[in-house]
C-alpha cells in the first residue's frame, strides 16, 4: 500500500497528462462557479463521529453503506467551504452529541478556524445539552426550537464498586498497584472510594468544569461567574434562556432562511459537489498517521465482532505484532517524512506497550515523530507516545496514570457455592502464583510488588528521559495519578495543546515540510517481516475475544488506566 501510494505520487512530477488534468479541474471549477444558490449550507451534524476517517472497500461500502463521517472530514469540509468565496456562512443543525470531550475540543476548532476564514457559523437545536451548548458557544449565533430547554446541568461522574457484590457469588479480585492512585481494579477490589481515587476524580472534574466555563465563556462573551450560574440554574425555558442571553432567537427550522436572510439555503449533501475545489500541490514525501487505538493487547490488533457490555473485555484491540510491523514498514518508506502517533488506548499489558515503543523508538531516530493524544492516552497509552520528538493533546485528554498494577480474578469460592470440588496438584512453590484458586500468599505478594517496582522503575525512567525531567519529578506527577491534557501540560508530561492539524503542523515543520505536503492515515496490516502462524476462522467468536481479553489481563503487569469518562 505504502509503495504503491509512494509511486503515484512520484508519477504527479513526470506524468505527461497533468497539463491535461490541471485543464479538466478549472473546466470543472468553471462548472461549479456557475451556481449561485450557496448562500447559507446546512449541515447535520450526527450524535458520534469517529474521529479519523473509516476506509471501506467496494463490498463493504455494498453492505454497510458509505463510512461516517469522521471528525476529519468535517474538518476537510469546512475548509473547503472557506475556500469557495460563495457561501456566507454554515448553520450546523445539532442533534445531540455522545462523544469525549477531546472530541468536543476537535470539532470547537475547527468551527472556530471556519469564523477566523470570516465565515459565519450558526447553532440550530431542539434542545441543549453540555454538550451540544460547549459546541455551539463557538459559533457566532445559537438558536433554539421553540419549546427547547437549556439543559446545561453540570458534570457528573460515577464510580461503582463490585466487591461485596462479586463475593456474593464466590469471586473476588486480588491486585497489586504501585499506589493506591493506581486504581484499575479499584471498582473489583473495594466497596468504597479510596482517598486517593476521591482526590482524584476531584481534580479531573475540575479541571474538566474549568474548561467548559472557561470555553464557553469565551464563546459567548461572558464571564466565568456567569456561565456558573447559567449551570446552576439550569435547565433554562426557551425564553428564559433567551432573556438571560444564553441563546440568540427562538424559532423553527422553517425560519431559518429569513434569519440569516438568504436567499439560498442549501444542505451539505446538494452543496458539497457545487463548491469549488482546491488544486493539490505535487509532492513526493507525506505525512503518515499512524493510529493506536484500543486496548493493548499480545498479537494482532483486532476489533470486537459484536457489542460486549463488560469493562475490558469490550476494548478494541491493539496488538503489538500489527503496530511493529507498521512500524518497520514506515522506516523502510523515506516517502514518509514524518509521523503522527494517533493515539486512543488507556493501555493494556506492559510487555505489549514496551513491544511497539521500541518499534517506534528506532522509528523516531532517522525522521521526526509527533504524538498525537485524543480521548484517552494514559497509562501503556502514554508510555507508548515517549519516542516522540513532541506531544500534542487536547485539553480535555485524559492521560497520565504513569504506573503499573497487576491482577488476578480468584474464583475458588465460586466453585464452592456450585458444590464443585476441584482439586490441584502442583510442582514447585510457586506453580499456583497466577492461579484463580486462591489469593496470593504473602511471599507470592512480595515477589508481585518487586515486579512491579522494578516495571515503575522502567516506565517512568523512559519517561524522564522523554521529557528531559529528572526520576524525581516524573514520579511526583506519576504513581499511577491521572490528569487532564491541560494539567499534564502544566505538569511538564506534554508539549502543546491542540488537535490533529496542530500535531501535523508540528511534524511538517519539524520535517521541514511544506504545507501541502498531504497526511495519510495508515490503516492497512503490512505483510510479516518474518512468517507468521496464519489466522483460522472461529465460530466462537465473541467467546474467543472475550476470553483473549481477559486471558491478557490475567496475572500480567499491567499499564492501564484506572478511570473512564463519557
Amino acid at each position: 500500500m505504502i509503495q504503491r501510494l509512494r509511486q503515484k505520487i512520484a508519477s504527479w512530477h513526470i506524468n505527461p497528462l497533468r497539463g491535461l488534468r490541471y485543464g479538466w479541474f478549472r473546466f470543472g471549477n468553471w462548472r461549479r462557479g456557475r451556481f449561485k444558490e450557496l448562500d447559507y449550507i446546512l449541515m447535520v451534524l450526527p450524535a458520534t463521529m469517529p474521529a479519523l476517517p473509516e476506509s471501506r472497500g467496494w463490498l463493504r461500502k455494498r453492505i454497510f453503506g458509505a463510512p461516517p463521517t469522521s471528525l476529519v472530514d468535517l474538518d476537510r469540509y469546512f475548509r473547503q467551504i472557506a475556500a469557495d468565496p460563495r457561501p456566507q456562512g454554515v448553520i450546523l443543525h445539532l442533534r445531540g452529541f455522545a462523544m469525549p470531550l477531546a472530541d468536543l475540543q476537535t470539532l470547537r476548532n475547527s468551527i472556530l478556524r471556519l469564523r477566523e476564514n470570516g465565515k459565519r457559523v450558526i447553532a440550530f437545536a431542539q434542545g441543549y445539552d453540555n454538550a451540544t451548548y460547549y459546541v455551539a458557544s463557538a459559533c457566532d449565533e445559537i438558536l433554539l426550537q421553540p419549546g427547547g430547554t437549556l439543559n446545561t446541568t453540570g458534570l457528573v461522574s460515577q464510580a461503582t464498586f463490585l466487591r461485596s457484590a462479586l463475593e456474593t457469588v464466590g469471586v473476588q479480585m486480588d491486585s497489586v498497584a504501585i499506589t493506591p492512585f493506581k486504581g484499575a481494579f479499584d471498582s473489583l477490589t473495594r466497596d468504597d472510594i479510596s482517598p486517593e481515587g476521591r482526590q482524584q476524580l476531584d481534580w479531573l472534574l475540575d479541571s474538566r468544569f474549568d474548561m467548559l466555563v472557561q470555553d464557553i465563556a469565551a464563546g459567548r462573551d461572558m464571564t466565568a461567574d456567569a456561565v456558573r450560574a447559567m449551570i446552576d440554574t439550569a435547565p433554562h425555558l426557551d425564553d428564559d434562556a433567551l432573556a438571560q442571553g444564553y441563546i440568540d432567537a427562538v424559532l423553527n427550522e422553517e425560519q431559518l432562511a429569513a434569519h440569516v436572510q438568504a436567499e439560498h439555503l442549501m444542505t451539505w449533501h446538494d452543496a458539497k459537489n457545487r463548491l469549488l475545489r482546491q488544486w493539490r500541490k505535487a509532492s513526493d514525501k507525506y505525512v503518515a498517521v499512524l493510529p493506536l487505538t484500543g486496548m493493548m493487547i499480545p498479537g494482532e490488533s483486532a476489533s470486537p465482532p459484536g457489542d460486549i457490555p463488560i469493562p475490558f473485555l469490550d476494548a478494541s484491540r491493539l496488538g503489538d505484532l500489527t503496530v511493529v510491523r507498521q512500524g518497520r514498514a514506515l522506516m523502510q518508506d523515506k516517502a514518509a517524512a514524518a509521523v503522527v502517533l494517533w493515539i486512543e488506548s488507556g493501555g493494556g499489558a506492559a510487555i505489549t506497550a514496551d513491544a511497539m515503543t521500541s518499534a517506534l523508538r528506532e522509528l523516531a531516530k532517522d525522521r521526526p515523530v509527533v504524538a498525537y493524544m485524543n480521548a484517552v492516552a494514559g497509562s501503556g497509552g502514554y508510555y507508548v507516545a515517549t519516542p516522540a520528538h513532541w506531544i500534542v493533546a487536547q485539553p480535555g485528554t485524559i492521560t497520565g496514570s504513569i504506573g503499573v498494577i497487576l491482577g488476578k480474578p480468584v474464583t475458588g469460592g465460586l466453585f464452592e457455592k456450585l458444590k464443585m470440588n476441584r482439586l490441584t496438584f502442583t510442582r514447585g512453590a510457586n506453580a499456583t502464583i497466577f492461579s484463580d484458586a486462591a489469593p496470593f500468599t504473602e511471599p507470592q505478594r512480595a515477589q508481585m510488588r518487586a515486579s512491579i517496582e522494578h516495571n515503575y522503575q522502567q516506565f517512568i525512567r523512559l519517561v524522564a528521559e522523554g521529557r528531559h525531567m529528572s526520576l524525581e519529578a516524573v514520579d511526583a506527577v506519576g504513581g499511577g495519578r491521572v490528569w487532564t491534557g491541560q494539567q499534564a501540560l502544566e505538569n511538564g508530561l506534554v508539549d502543546q495543546l491542540g488537535d490533529l492539524r496542530a500535531a501535523l503542523d508540528k511534524a511538517r515543520e519539524l520535517a521541514g515540510l511544506p504545507d501541502h505536503v498531504p497526511a495519510v492515515v495508515m490503516q492497512d496490516k503490512p505483510k510479516p517481516m518474518v512468517p507468521q502462524v496464519a489466522e483460522t476462522a472461529n465460530p466462537a467468536a465473541l467467546l474467543t475475544y472475550m476470553h483473549g481479553n481477559l486471558s491478557a489481563l490475567d496475572g500480567n503487569m499491567l499499564w492501564l488506566l484506572p478511570v473512564t469518562f463519557e
